[in-house]
């Protein structure tokens, strides 16, 4: 059978990763995909694109189909690729603290076969991420395995940033092609065309090092069966310490609707899931680099946004 071509996208935490993800299957594109997600602390994809739920595999509305992934990300390929139910597409949605070039590495297996490595950048802060003393290196690794490079955000960066922000990525991946986009809409044909050069690096999938970048972060995971107050939990995050990189976050409102938190560096945003089915409770991953979490002092902190607990207080 013809190998199934297997993209994946890759960048740094909150660089608009899952956002070009949720555009792409949303789009009218006519291909049966099969995603795989690899983020460190994830949440499940966006809840609209949900049409059921079979143990791990979540069937999306549109013929598509993703799956979670905790474990062997190379078992979950296998898996995708042996189902009698062919894709004629396989994404995997990388961590945003992995090596995109290590999990691209993943589609030589039998069955499957290489497509584009997509590396998203948020236009605004993707050079002071990389000149980060913390995070810099992984962040320029992770550009120097792009063959098709994403620009995000560039509706929230002023001219002269994102002048620079091209300019910059263009040197740490030269030679792969740039896309430019907003709130995630992009055409698929971009990203699978078989006609993109494939220039990042591949190195050798061993487990030696591929830890490394995992170990500079640590979640933690809080959830409620109940309803959030939305605009006081809003201020809880935004007042989360500079340690904290990352928070995503799915939620019930008072009027039993379901809306997205997350925040990405300082940018704190609420955003409402249209047609999403109504829910209770929340679910709230904080990513942070290791150290800096405080599980006691954030269960306490997002415990106090509880509509319940406030109305008693």
């Amino acid at each position: 059978m013809t190998p199934i071509p297997v993209t994946t996208i890759g960048g740094y935490l909150g660089a608009g990763k899952t956002t070009l993800l949720n555009g792409l299957l949303a789009g009218d594109h006519g291909l049966r995909i099969g995603v795989l997600v690899n983020d460190f602390g994830a949440i499940s994809i966006d809840e609209k694109l949900i049409a059921s739920r079979d143990d791990d595999i979540v069937t999306l509305a549109n013929g598509c189909a993703c799956c979670s992934v905790t474990g062997d990300l190379a078992m979950a390929l296998d898996r995708f690729a042996g189902r009698t139910d062919r894709y004629e597409q396989i994404v995997i949605e990388a961590s945003g603290v992995a090596d995109p070039a290590r999990i691209a590495a993943l589609a030589g297996s039998p069955g499957l076969s290489r497509g584009a490595t997509v590396v998203v950048a948020d236009a605004a802060t993707v050079r002071a991420r990389a000149h980060d003393k913390f995070v810099g290196s992984l962040v320029r690794r992770q550009l120097a395995a792009a063959d098709i490079l994403v620009l995000t955000k560039i509706d929230l960066a002023n001219p002269t940033d994102l002048k620079d922000a091209r300019a910059f990525a263009t040197a740490q991946a030269p030679g792969a092609r740039m896309i430019e986009v907003v709130k995630g809409r992009v055409d698929a044909r971009d990203l699978f065309s078989q006609d993109t050069p494939r220039r990042g690096r591949l190195p050798a999938c061993t487990s030696a090092g591929s830890d490394a970048a995992s170990a500079l972060f640590e979640s933690h995971h809080w959830s409620s069966d109940a309803p959030l107050d939305i605009e006081a939990l809003r201020t809880v995050v935004a007042g989360l310490p500079d340690g904290i990189v990352r928070v995503k976050g799915i939620l019930a409102t008072a009027a039993g609707g379901r809306v997205a938190l997350h925040r990405a560096g300082a940018i704190v945003s609420v955003d409402p899931l249209d047609g999403a089915p109504a829910t209770r409770g929340a679910e709230i991953v904080v990513i942070g680099r290791a150290g800096s979490l405080d599980a006691t002092q954030l269960d306490s902190a997002f415990g106090a946004c509880l509509l319940q607990t406030r109305t008693d207080s």
